[in-house]
């Protein structure tokens, strides 16, 4: 494998960069090859962990989410009397 050298770069984006690292267990380099593989579209489908609980919770299926977001919207109306 090749390898870059990368000058002057900006401290808030090699904070970013430390903190994916950090989020996602992994080293700068691993950080740095991963979000470049991203940024280019090269990023392989199942090529990273999965930090959910899907694997032992399950998930919805796109029309069960529609559902249980329809039922929930009225829980997202504010009551601007109780708020004066």
């Amino acid at each position: 494998m090749r390898q870059i050298t990368v000058r002057s770069i900006p401290e808030e984006l090699l904070r970013e960069i430390r903190e994916h690292a950090r989020r996602e267990g992994v080293s700068m380099n691993q950080a740095v090859v991963r979000l470049l593989k991203r940024a280019t579209g090269l990023e392989v489908a199942g090529d990273r962990k999965r930090r959910d609980l899907s694997r032992i919770a399950g998930t919805w299926t796109s029309e069960q989410a529609a559902e249980f977001d329809r039922v929930v919207e009225g829980f997202e109306a504010l009551d601007e009397e109780m708020w004066r």
